[in-house]
């Protein structure tokens, strides 16, 4: 757990909603509480300032979040349409247009991300009610509001760093990987309905490319990962830890393949079998080196301001936690990652 921080995440069944969403500990600033729903209803009110991050939605955070033309478009016309009719969404939107407005403008970031959390606080109440009653009616608004969210889990998590200096990189983004493989787990029968809804262009393109090739430096660094003496044929879950790293390689090849937009490199944590995620949240060494390889594709990802330093973060905590005999596994990620003069 991380602390010092006005935002920190929660464990959850895979199933729930609140995996990795941010709270704050202080209260709105007009006094509401987010418990109390008459009072997060007075608090719920679109201001002028807000026409401003609505502005900026439009004009730019839209297209930080995706590559793809289609996507871009998506974001900038469907997305609000929808908000018009889930306020939940209208507020998202607002929280994580003010993170991106933060995170380039250092002077105002304590302003932003104030307003940020005060947005994202008043729909996540909204957002859960509804997230355990998904309908028809309503899958498209919540996919949408699950993505913001995960995008502003992401962000708040490195740009708001603990006052105490302990781990907490490994935590948050298992706190991460819960929302994301909860997403399809709460849809259900619906999912096909989102799937042919406003956001198609969402679920256009997500088939990984087999025919691409990867690089020749990652697919030697799996193959020696997934034959090294640690997953012998005797070793301890050794099945659950070749299958993880097989599905590392369709994420390797997004970045590498043109026109597949980046967002599929996020479906690694839910392709991953929960036998891998229980051994990760146990903290068995194997499972963190894996982990430290995903991190090398969130790295590649830096420049998206709601990534960032995710994959140094990562490698950087990893490597500390693992005992000595694992540690060697840790040399090609720490090499893409780190710069020779950086240290541990």
């Amino acid at each position: 757990m991380k602390t010092g921080k006005t935002c920190q995440f929660q464990q959850q069944d895979e199933a729930c909603l609140g995996a990795a969403t941010p709270q704050t500990t202080s209260p709105p600033k007009d006094g509401s509480s987010v418990s109390d729903p008459s009072k997060i209803f007075n608090a719920d009110i679109i201001s002028w300032d807000d026409m401003e991050l609505l502005h900026h939605f439009l004009t730019d955070t839209a297209n930080t979040l995706a590559d793809r033309a289609d996507l871009q478009e998506m974001w900038k016309v469907m997305i609000p349409k929808l908000a018009m009719k889930q306020r939940f969404l209208m507020h998202l939107i607002f929280s994580v247009t003010a993170l991106h407005i933060a995170s380039s403008d250092a002077e105002k970031r304590p302003l932003y991300v104030d307003r940020a959390l005060r947005h994202h606080n008043i729909a996540l109440p909204y957002f859960r009610a509804q997230w355990h009653t998904a309908t028809q009616e309503n899958v498209t608004s919540l996919f949408v509001g699950a993505t913001l969210i995960f995008a502003s889990s992401l962000n708040l998590a490195v740009s708001r760093p603990p006052i105490e200096s302990q781990p907490w990189a490994v935590q948050e983004i298992f706190g991460i990987f819960v929302l994301l493989r909860g997403i399809p787990l709460v849809f259900g029968d619906y999912w096909e309905g989102a799937v042919k809804s406003d956001i198609t262009p969402l679920f256009t393109g997500r088939v990984p490319d087999d025919s691409v090739c990867l690089p020749a430096d990652i697919a030697e660094a799996l193959e020696k990962l997934k034959t090294s003496h640690q997953l012998s044929a005797k070793a301890l879950n050794r099945a659950t830890y070749v299958l993880a790293i097989e599905s590392l390689e369709s994420s390797f090849k997004v970045p590498v393949t043109e026109g597949q937009d980046f967002g599929l490199v996020f479906e690694w944590p839910i392709r991953v079998s929960k036998e891998y995620i229980l051994l990760l949240t146990a903290r068995h060494s194997m499972a963190l080196v894996i982990l430290a390889y995903y991190a090398v594709i969130l790295h590649e990802l830096r420049d998206r301001w709601w990534v960032s330093v995710w994959g140094v973060k990562l490698v950087r905590e990893i490597y500390l936690m693992l005992d000595d005999e694992y540690k060697f596994l840790m040399e090609w990620p720490l090499k893409k990652i780190l710069l020779p003069h950086q240290i541990i």
